[in-house]
Order: structure tokens, then sequence, then C-alpha cells
């Protein structure tokens, strides 16, 4: 079968690559271990990236992906008890109906994309027959409602529900219910985040994931079984992937080798918003060469997530050695606070 075995003591990591998979939801190894491990009774936990049925719905005329009208995100759809599909914004909760026809072109070729929560569950009941019980980042949020959870769980030898299927990670193995198999659906999702930081915080995920739990065996499935965040996860070796992802850091100036401002603006009509980083920008640019700062970067940006709850958003960020002497000076000069800006001088992350 096509996956790799990474061996450590106690547990087994199988990094399995899906470009080479006919089923690209679940892999052949995937399929042939939720099998066995049902039969044996086994407990098994599926990490899936995104609740519901699906992330979004596609025109396969036109490529058009319907977005919600108050925030530029594709618009999420979950099944309902009856059996009926509805459309959610995860941001600001809208509800919308599943459309029949693109609303760009007005083709009928439009379909869901992508696989939620929901959808795992059913391929699960239809190919093992076996039911799930899907827990969201809801559920889990806080210390208490994890103790309320946990709490609310049969022990494991009782559960009618073999399956559990989490779009999130608990701070600590459940207590009294020892998993036998953890199944990553999609371990790349978060490295298609536009950000510095992505390789790490997929490598956290990962990481943690292997070292806090004892559970034996993990399948990972992926697209880019080679891409370092992976491979080192897999690998438990936390040094060689800091080594990497220092190198890349240091090549383009990014913290810890340089510091990063974020200046954030928004308003609900659009025009204003870039009128106003506009001329923010070069007010900025004009004070880095007024003091000589030769070796800061400015630039503006569009975050990742365009608008929310109405508002249109747009950054500038800063980046390098001087920011933070040369924001002093801005605080003096420009006075943003009063101006509707929100300043992030420590920033953790460019979206």
């Amino acid at each position: 079968m096509n996956y790799e075995q990474f061996s450590h003591p106690h547990k087994n990591i199988f990094l399995v690559n899906m470009t080479k998979e006919l089923d690209h939801y679940f892999s052949e190894l995937t399929n042939q271990a939720i099998t066995t491990y049902l039969k044996q009774g086994k407990k098994i936990w599926i990490i899936v990236n995104k609740k519901g049925y699906s992330p979004g719905m596609i025109c396969y005329d036109c490529g058009h992906v319907p977005q919600c009208k108050k925030c530029s995100v594709a618009i999420s759809y979950h099944k309902q008890l009856n059996g009926e599909m509805i459309g959610l914004c995860h941001i600001c909760k809208t509800q919308y109906t599943l459309p029949r026809t693109c609303e760009k072109c007005w083709s009928s070729r439009i379909a869901p994309f992508g696989i939620g929560t929901q959808q795992v569950a059913e391929k699960l009941q239809s190919a093992f027959w076996a039911s799930s019980l899907i827990i969201e980042s809801e559920t889990v949020n806080s210390p208490n409602k994890i103790q309320k959870f946990l709490a609310s769980l049969p022990p494991a030898s009782q559960s009618s529900k073999p399956l559990l299927i989490w779009t999130s990670l608990l701070s600590q193995p459940l207590i009294n219910y020892p998993l036998d198999l953890i199944i990553f659906l999609n371990a790349d999702i978060g490295l298609n985040i536009p950000d510095y930081n992505a390789n790490e915080r997929n490598f956290q995920l990962l990481y943690e994931t292997f070292q806090k739990h004892t559970t034996p065996n993990f399948i990972v499935q992926s697209f880019n079984p080679h891409q370092y965040s992976i491979r080192n996860a897999c690998k438990l070796d936390k040094q060689g992937f800091y080594d990497t992802e220092y190198a890349f850091r240091k090549t383009y100036n990014y913290p810890p080798y340089s510091d990063l401002c974020v200046i954030l603006y928004k308003n609900e009509i659009e025009g204003k918003v870039f009128a106003k980083v506009d001329t923010l920008y070069k007010e900025l640019l004009y004070l880095a060469q007024k003091y000589q700062m030769k070796e800061l970067e400015i630039y503006s940006t569009p975050p990742l997530i365009y608008k929310m709850f109405g508002k249109y958003r747009y950054n500038i960020i800063l980046k390098g050695k001087e920011v933070r002497n040369f924001m002093d000076v801005v605080y003096t000069k420009l006075h943003l606070n009063a101006k509707g800006f929100k300043i992030n001088r420590e920033a953790d992350t460019i979206i």
C-alpha cells in the first residue's frame, strides 16, 4: 500500500501519499484500518478540519463560489435532521437557502465541494455501517465544557459509537476513553493559509497530538507528504522542523529575526477604506524616509477575510528591526487610534 511508517516507542505513525490514492477521502490504508478496528471493537478518532456537510458550493460552468453577503467567505452547508440543506456563514452565522442555480451564470451545474464532519459521518455509515459522534469546537472550547463533555461520555466498553469525529483538539486526551487509532483526514489544510507561521501551526497540531496521546497508531493522510512540517512531525523531530522553519524566517525577515506590526482599518464603505489606508500608507513612507529607516518594509494588503460583519478591511504591514522605534514616531506624529486604526505592535500573524 501507499504509505510510509515511522516507528517510535509505543506508537506508529503511517504517512499516506493521497496523490496516489483512488479515493481522496479515505485511503486504502484508512479503509483497511477502520474495518479491522471496528471488528475488534476498538475506538477510532477522525480529525476533520471543516464543520457541517460541505465547505461550499461551486458552479462547474463558471467556477463561482457563493459567499456570505456580510463576510467574504464561502457559505458552508449543513444537513438538518429532516435531510434538508441550509447554508451558514461560520463567521456572522447568517443562514442561506441551498442554491439550485448559479447566481452568476444561472447554470444548474452547481454542487457541493470538499467534505465536512457530517459528510464524513455519512460516508462512514455507508461504508462501514458504523455510527459516529461528531464533536465540534463549541463543545470543548473551555475547561468547563471539556469537563462536562468528558463526564457525558460512557465508558469506552459501553459506547455504541466507536467513531469520534472532531474539528478541534482537546487540550488533554480523553480520560477513561482510550483511543486505539487517530486519523488525520487531511494534514495539509492548515498549510493553505497565507501566513508566515502556517508551517509552525500545522507542525504543532500534528506533533502535539502524537505526543499527548498514548494511542498506539496514527494515520496521516497528506497530498504533500514531503512538506517539512508534516514530515518532521511524523518523525517527532522538533529540532529538525525548527532548523528548517527558522532558516525560512531568516531568509524572508520574519519574526524572530524582525519585528512585525499590523495596522488594520475597517469600514462599511469600501471606498473610504481605500482612501484612509492609501493616505496612511503614504504618510508612513514619508516618515520612514524622513527618519532614514531604510531597512523598514512597509506594504498594504487585504487580510485573509476581506469583509467581516458587513465591514471591509485592509492591513498595512510593517516589518523589520526598526519597527518599534518607528512606531514610537508614528504614535507621536499621526495619532492613529483617534483616526479609527487598530494597531497590533507585536503581531504574530499577517492575516
